[in-house]
């Protein structure tokens, strides 16, 4: 294969992404201690937890009363710190979830329990809390945001606060409040009523309502005209420090018809998950982060209310101790995160795995992208050009990598698969097997004779016959084509006169030896006529005389003898009248002149045998009737057509410069064949 033969190139070129901006994008970040608990303030569900520890210490303290408020109950430590308030004489109350209602009467840990506690069935979502000693100047008690089962162990959302004096009254009158406002349910009053609870009595008393105080906000009690600080001081929030959200709620509380947003342009905010979160410098996630804050001037606590109807549709004001911890947690968490939001990242500092545009991704060290065959959209003018022909490298975004390896072919523009030849390859392809036909008859026409004066003749036209014959071999062009045309025109009647001369030649030729033979002929006749004269005279002569003889002697005979003599005259005069017609006969040719008698038909040519010609009815003529293309054919390669649009076709890099010219002559699109696909 020559080293002009257009082919396709293969091609790479290798680019580091280390630099390459990423934009707003979530990063892994350090792998997260897990906090147990947090300045004594905060405790947190999971493997290491201490709640049930914390919880089952907050029971052993109480002396007159205890309320657990919970979804379920089936912790075994904190069933026997329950078991053994009884025993003290603690007056215990307890209201659950219905599913934890059944599960508690089921569960034989709690036989001491069932009936020596006052236990409530709500059907409704409530708080979950537990408060001791409420009255008494030493009350303790702790927020809730798990149930006290198998949960604390297992799941890593949930956390239990502890609440402060102030805290505790204002939480007391709320679960007080819910605890003796149910009517609808089941309760247990005595052991006996364990295997068949009875429907809630009647509140013997008419309770207080109940407001937004100091601490607590509910947009569910919200009211017109009340004095509440804790809402005074989140009016008054303007700047925000920090937030912890668990999930995508809105952040805000319905005060008395106003909205009221939390955490609104916060420095920092850790989320629970980063999936859904345009990522932005200032945003972190830990997955086992369950605990909802808001870090302003004040800092108020979410996601404890399981009754509101959103995570932020009630809201605790923290104490300043409680508020330290928050801000502690939320340092720690930052310290420590999962995942780091950025606003903007370079791909070489953003670690192995990202996530981007809320895709999770892995970045790993390199990557190939095939391109596959690029095919350019103009005829370039070399393969060299071809070779440097490079391609929008537009690295991928579903899939990083440090360094991108880009691998493709370049390849010169093609006719398109559904395309077929031209219709002007056909038409030529006519016109030369019209041409070529008519040469070769006249190569059969062209008699080469032996006479003198015509073998010069018709070598001459035999070499205009084989010069034009190679020529039309390579024609493509109209007006040589026409040319052509004209001089086998003119050829084909040069033929045909020699050959007419040739056979009137020899026609003479064959009547004048014809004439000779006729005449050797005629003059052997007279002399044979001539000897046959002299050899017939003699014998009719004795002949006669003979018959003379026998008349005579007839004439004196008789009887027998006379009979036998007339017979004898009977039998000699035939013989003599036969060798008087052949006497006569041969003084006829001997006196005869000579006439030729020429055949009614020559003979034919050895050349020119039996065939026939198709054109030999226009001798006169000779024209050549074929139909001459109104286009000439490109000097090179083929041409293609497809709705509507040509190709020119070429294969080899020497043709591109007259490629374009024909190109444009025949308002074809450049192009390399097919084949340099293959």
């Amino acid at each position: 294969m020559s080293e002009a033969t257009i082919l396709k190139i293969t091609n790479r070129e290798v680019i580091d992404r280390t630099d390459e901006a990423l934009g707003p994008t979530w990063t892994v970040g350090a792998v997260p201690a897990r906090e147990s608990k947090i300045n004594e303030v905060f405790w947190f569900t999971g493997e290491d937890s201490e709640i049930p520890s914390t919880i089952s210490s907050l029971i052993d303290k109480s002396t007159e009363r205890l309320f657990i408020s919970t979804q379920s109950f089936s912790n075994s430590s904190i069933i026997q710190a329950t078991e053994d308030a009884l025993l003290r004489g603690v007056k215990v109350y307890m209201v659950l979830d219905t599913q934890g209602f059944e599960s508690m009467l089921k569960n034989p840990s709690c036989d001491a329990l069932n009936g020596n506690a006052l236990l409530r069935e709500r059907q409704e979502r409530g708080l979950d809390l537990i408060l001791a000693d409420w009255h008494l100047p030493n009350r303790t008690g702790m927020l809730l945001s798990t149930p006290l089962d198998g949960t604390i162990s297992s799941s890593y959302k949930g956390w239990i606060m502890e609440l402060s004096e102030s805290q505790i009254d204002e939480f007391s009158a709320h679960i007080q409040h819910e605890f003796w406002s149910i009517k609808e349910g089941r309760e247990v009053l005595a052991p006996s009523e364990a295997k068949n609870p009875q429907p809630i009595a009647q509140a013997p008393f008419t309770l207080r309502p109940i407001h937004n105080l100091d601490h607590i906000l509910r947009s569910s009690i919200s009211r017109e005209g009340e004095d509440s600080i804790a809402e005074a001081s989140l009016r008054k929030e303007s700047k925000w420090e920090g937030q912890i959200i668990s999930n995508l709620a809105k952040s805000s509380i319905y005060l008395r018809g106003d909205e009221l947003f939390f955490g609104t342009n916060a420095n920092h905010i850790m989320y629970s998950s980063p999936q859904k979160i345009e990522p932005s410098s200032g945003k972190y996630a830990n997955s086992w982060t369950g605990i909802q804050l808001a870090i302003g001037k004040e800092t108020y606590l979410a996601g404890w209310d399981r009754s509101a109807t959103g995570d932020w549709h009630s809201v605790l004001r923290l104490d300043a101790e409680q508020a330290k911890a928050a801000k502690a947690l939320l340092q720690k968490l930052k310290e420590n995160p999962e995942w780091i939001g950025h606003s903007n990242i370079r791909l070489g500092d953003a670690g192995n795995k990202i996530i981007l545009e809320g895709k999770e991704m892995v970045i790993s060290d390199s990557q190939i992208q095939d391109l596959g065959v690029i095919n350019l959209d103009e005829m370039p003018n070399s393969s060299e050009e071809l070779k440097a022909y490079k391609p929008v490298l537009t690295t991928p975004k579903d899939k990083l990598a440090r360094e991108c390896e880009f691998k493709w072919v370049s390849a010169p523009p093609v006719p398109p698969s559904s395309a077929s030849m031209d219709n002007l390859h056909k038409e030529w392809e006519m016109a030369h097997n019209e041409l070529s036909e008519r040469l070769k008859e006249l190569d059969e026409l062209n008699v080469v004779s032996k006479l003198p004066g015509f073998g010069r003749k018709a070598k001459e036209l035999q070499k205009l016959i084989d010069e034009l014959s190679a020529r039309l071999g390579n024609v493509t062009d109209q007006k040589i084509m026409s040319d052509i045309v004209q001089n086998v025109e003119k050829l084909s009647k040069e033929v045909v006169g020699n050959l007419k001369a040739i056979k009137a030649a020899e026609a003479e030729e064959e009547r004048k030896k014809l004439e000779s033979e006729q005449r050797e002929k005629h003059k052997l006749a007279v002399e044979e006529a001539k000897n046959n004269i002299k050899t017939i005279e003699p014998r009719l002569k004795k002949m006669n005389a003979e018959l003379l003889t026998l008349r005579k002697s007839s004439e004196k005979a008789e009887g027998v003898e006379k009979k036998k003599l007339e017979s004898d005259i009977e039998q000699l005069f035939p013989k003599i009248q036969q060798l008087g017609s052949e006497l006569k006969s041969a003084k006829e040719v001997s006196n005869s002149k000579f006439e030729f008698n020429p055949p009614t038909k020559l003979g034919k040519t050895e050349k020119g045998g039996k065939k026939s010609h198709k054109f030999l009815g226009d001798t006169q003529k000779s024209k050549v009737d074929i139909k001459i293309p109104k286009e000439s054919l490109p000097e090179n390669g083929t041409i293609f057509q497809d709705s509507g649009k040509r190709y020119l076709a070429i294969s080899d890099w020497s043709h591109v410069e007259q490629g374009r010219i024909d190109a444009k002559r025949l308002n074809a699109i450049l192009c390399a064949s097919r084949e340099v696909l293959e």
